[in-house]
């Protein structure tokens, strides 16, 4: 989403609950004129500078970000929304989803965006069939077309309908992994992430992949996961490093990771997202998950024993 300047809103919030005046937290660093435009009508925002504020304020990025997806009492809902769909945490869904039918924005790739995880979440919760959601979803691939251009929200869009519809091939999987390699993330980096771990996920489900671009897009998505180090990314992460060695036929190494990502989905995961992790263990690795953490629990008790 492009409203950048609710970014410098909500950093103002925290320098005003730290006791800072704007001279203190600027100084050095950006004109307390520039920050103050920002503030009202922010349209773009550079990183470098934007962290720097932040670490005068003696706050990193993955606070300042879980802030704003979990805490800020301005959010529309799209943010905490998003989130949920991507990683089938409906736990807490409902309320939030309310919200969204009432949504409202001027912007219309944003709007599109809403309509597209609504849609993913309709369809996953079976409101809806996957005709259904194709059907409808469609209508939104044509708005984009209308729009005539070309951002990381319009690529995220694109990528849900393709994880779902690949046989309609309306993007080049290398091409798109390289697009990914060669992004330089602003502020969309809530949804770089994102994109990072749909893309990964995808591929480790499918029969042929691009090695090194997978690799790559991985120490990318290792590289930002800093920024938003919540559990669920940390079990991702190590799922797609077991599938690299899965990959180069390294047992051993892939068996590690992969038991501490399916310990770790046992532990944060709901009923709903462990299934839909089995099944994409299943997918990646053709391995019966249940007889896995059987066996690699029985092999860990044998080690200690000897």
């Amino acid at each position: 989403m492009e409203k950048y300047g609710s970014y410098y809103k909500l950093l103002d919030e925290l320098r005003i609950a730290k006791g800072y005046t704007i001279a203190d937290l600027c100084e050095g660093i950006i004109s307390e004129r520039t920050y103050l435009r920002q503030i009202k009508n922010g349209s773009k925002v550079n990183f470098t500078i934007f962290s720097r504020l932040l670490d005068r304020l003696d706050t990193g990025m993955g606070q300042f970000m879980t802030y704003m997806i979990h805490f800020d009492k301005s959010d529309t809902g799209v943010n905490r929304f998003a989130i949920r769909v991507h990683m089938y945490h409906f736990m807490d869904i409902g309320p939030i989803y309310e919200l969204i039918l009432k949504y409202k924005s001027d912007n219309k790739i944003e709007t599109l965006m809403v309509e597209a995880f609504k849609l993913e979440f309709e369809y996953l919760i079976n409101k809806i069939t996957k005709d259904e959601f194709k059907i409808h979803y469609q209508v939104i691939l044509e708005s984009l077309k209308s729009l005539g251009t070309e951002n990381l929200i319009v690529h995220l869009i694109k990528f849900i309908y393709h994880s779902y519809f690949k046989e309609d091939n309306i993007i080049d999987p290398k091409k798109f992994g390289q697009m990914l390699i060669d992004y330089n993330s602003n502020l969309s980096l809530f949804f770089y992430i994102m994109l990072m771990d749909k893309f990964l996920s995808f591929m480790t489900q499918q029969e042929t992949i691009d090695f090194d671009i997978y690799e790559q897009i991985l120490k990318k998505f290792e590289a930002y996961f800093i920024y938003i180090n919540v559990k669920n990314y940390e079990t991702s992460l190590e799922t797609y490093h077991a599938f690299l060695y899965h990959v180069k036929h390294d047992y051993k190494m892939r068996d590690s990771y992969l038991y501490k990502a399916l310990m770790n989905s046992l532990v944060i995961h709901s009923t709903y997202e462990h299934e839909a992790y089995k099944d994409l263990i299943r997918h990646g690795f053709n391995l019966d998950v249940d007889q896995f953490l059987i066996d690699y629990t029985l092999s860990i008790e044998s080690s200690l024993l000897r």
